[in-house]
């Protein structure tokens, strides 16, 4: 079946036609319980970004971590995460990642997975929540992004053919539109007829060094970088230059410290 929704940005597609996917999903991913339990102290005190229906938060608080705190900017998922909530004790709120009504300095450890910053549409709006990641956090605290790898993308297989096509379809549509925009494949496991035609919304993919650079540039130290194979491998690397010697497939992930 193919999804004909119309939708022009990322939270009118998390509002909706991927509402239930992300409202109900459960249990931590090997990858994500990797970063969580090699990076993360339990008793310190944890933000969680673009938590949907709570997954990750949730399950963190099953590991025992006891301070808990988790956002997201789709009000209907957070009124989701606190039904599940029964212990009352991880705080969920609507706040957007760009522009945050946390205090300076008031989290430990930040977690931003999911790829939460590659759904911000525009370049300001993604800097500006590194930047509002990095307010937030405690000098000497913790932070893990992860962001979509296009690196990556772009040797795969299955992918390759499409971006090819898109560059094409740009090109004869006259379209100025950066290829590492790209439009979301499917809804809710159905495809989008709307990705064939180059319409919105669209995710910033990153590449590797450029990715790098912007962390450093929003005053993040990096200690630890990969991707999921690295993760699947159980090691991260603590240089940019080693990883690009080694396999880049799957999203990127970047441990750092304020």
């Amino acid at each position: 079946m193919i999804n004909t929704t119309i939708i022009s940005t990322t939270k009118e597609m998390y509002s909706s036609v991927e509402f239930n996917f992300w409202a109900y999903k459960e249990k931590l991913l090997l990858g994500e319980k990797f970063l969580i339990e090699t990076y993360l102290d339990e008793n310190l005190k944890t933000v969680e970004a673009g938590t949907g229906g709570g997954r990750i938060a949730l399950s963190m608080q099953q590991m025992g971590f006891k301070n808990l705190y988790a956002f997201d900017y789709v009000p209907d998922f957070i009124e989701i995460a606190k039904n599940k909530n029964n212990d009352k004790n991880i705080y969920f709120t609507v706040n957007d990642a760009t522009s945050l009504n946390y205090k300076d300095c008031e989290f430990n450890q930040l977690l931003y997975l999911q790829q939460v910053i590659s759904t911000i549409e525009d370049a300001a709006g993604r800097y500006n929540a590194f930047k509002e990641a990095y307010r937030i956090l405690i000098k000497g605290g913790k932070a893990i992004f992860s962001l979509l790898n296009f690196d990556s993308r772009v040797t795969s297989p299955f992918y390759a053919p499409y971006l090819v096509y898109l560059r094409l379809f740009r090109k004869i549509g006259n379209v100025n539109r950066s290829i590492q925009y790209l439009p979301q494949l499917k809804y809710a496991g159905e495809t989008n007829l709307e990705s064939l035609l180059d319409r919105p919304p669209y995710f910033y993919w990153y590449r590797l060094e450029e990715a790098y650079q912007i962390i450093q540039e929003a005053n993040f130290k990096i200690v630890a970088l990969g991707t999921d194979f690295q993760i699947s491998q159980g090691k991260m690397h603590t240089s940019l230059e080693t990883l690009k010697q080694a396999p880049n497939k799957g999203n990127l992930y970047f441990v750092c410290t304020k």
